[in-house]
């Protein structure tokens, strides 16, 4: 009887060895992203110089993202005393100088205040010396092709640095020469709202 009873009970384990493990349970799935609010819009302006750079940081040193045309419509995100963040029509967001930009209701505000005395009118910059274009012998450089600077203006109209944003010449001895031709530039920089602006002149070269 005893092995009769043992042999029932080593068929039982046997049969519960053998059976499959129970499924594992479906891996949850994961949490959403977290949003990330658009940037509200605090107010609008327009381009008041020819060709305006957005860069990706609020510096001449910043990677130049695109450029926009004189009278272009911009959203400004951020304001600063000297670059604004921005945002475009297809989206791309960037800062543009302050001083290349009108922003609307600003000459209205003014309009409704009386003028400080001595306050100067709201103006764009013009030169006061115009860059001249330097002789350079093709014998010894016969390249030709276009040099694009960048200048940073003081508020005084001086030209403090410079910066070659492209080169199609390949020539770096052009390349100085188009930055030595915009340093020996003067201008009279811009007014906004009774401040003078520092601001950047985009230079382009021809050889």
């Amino acid at each position: 009887m005893k092995k009769i009873v043992a042999a029932v009970a080593g068929i039982v384990l046997a049969a519960c060895a053998s059976a499959p493990p129970p499924p594992a349970p479906a891996p949850s799935a994961p949490p959403p992203p977290p949003s990330v609010a658009e940037p509200s819009v605090i107010g609008t302006a327009r381009v008041v110089t020819n060709t305006l750079n957005v860069r990706r940081d609020p510096s001449l040193d910043g990677e130049i993202l695109t450029q926009v045309k004189k009278g272009e419509r911009l959203s400004m995100l951020q304001d600063g005393e000297s670059w604004i963040r921005i945002r475009l029509a297809d989206g791309t967001t960037g800062w543009v100088s302050r001083s290349l930009i009108a922003i609307d209701g600003e000459k209205i505000a003014k309009v409704s205040k009386p003028r400080v005395k001595g306050c100067p009118p709201d103006s764009d910059f013009h030169f006061a010396k115009m860059p001249t274009p330097a002789f350079y012998d093709e014998s010894s450089s016969p390249k030709h092709g276009l040099v694009v600077v960048d200048a940073y203006v003081n508020a005084k109209g001086d030209v403090v640095s410079t910066k070659v944003v492209s080169n199609t010449t390949g020539d770096e001895a052009l390349a100085f020469l188009a930055q030595r031709e915009m340093k020996e530039s003067k201008f009279v920089a811009p007014v906004r709202n009774c401040v003078t602006r520092e601001f950047i002149f985009t230079y382009r070269r021809s050889f």
